[in-house]
């Protein structure tokens, strides 16, 4: 999500905001470190105040927020806001896992990520599905670069910064 939120930011000249290098640089710990320090929910309750602190940035940009923040009733409604437009980047789980293991500022599932992550996917899509993403995207197979252009392609482009005098 953060190569991909990059490459759209970038796309539109926007700002990015990466759930994980907020946190990073504001608790000074990776996610994983958190996790360990004061646990799962102690680490998406910090997820669910960076989205919901960028949400309301006066300035437009593009968020990499953390996927456990769909478990949040106050992130689903802030995400069905009209002015919000979502894309879901959805992996299969055994990607995630693997993702995950060479990632160590990712937090630990357990001796079967890749069973823990697909449970954890099956209660999440029901979530996702009801907020009514734009767009979803399997990247899956897919190269960031491949996953950012089918996000742009849809997405309606912000049009010339308009200037009062």
């Amino acid at each position: 999500k953060s190569t991909v939120g990059r490459l759209v930011a970038d796309a539109l000249g926007r700002p990015l905001h990466d759930s994980d290098a907020a946190l990073a640089r504001d608790q000074h710990r990776t996610a994983a470190q958190i996790q360990s320090d004061g646990g799962t929910r102690a680490l998406h309750a910090l997820e669910v105040g960076d989205l919901l602190g960028a949400l309301r940035s006066a300035t437009p940009s593009v968020i990499a927020a953390a996927a456990s923040v769909i478990d949040d009733p106050a992130c689903r409604r802030a995400l069905r806001a009209d002015e919000v437009a979502v894309a879901w980047l959805r992996a299969d789980p055994v990607a995630l896992a693997d993702r995950f293991a060479r990632g160590g500022h990712r937090p630990a599932f357990g001796p079967d990520p890749a069973r823990f992550l697909g449970d954890q996917a099956r209660e999440r899509n029901r979530r996702f599905r009801a907020i009514r993403p734009f767009l979803v995207v399997d990247t899956s197979g897919r190269t960031a670069r491949e996953t950012a252009d089918a996000v742009l392609a849809v997405l309606p482009r912000p049009g010339p910064p308009a200037f009062e005098t």
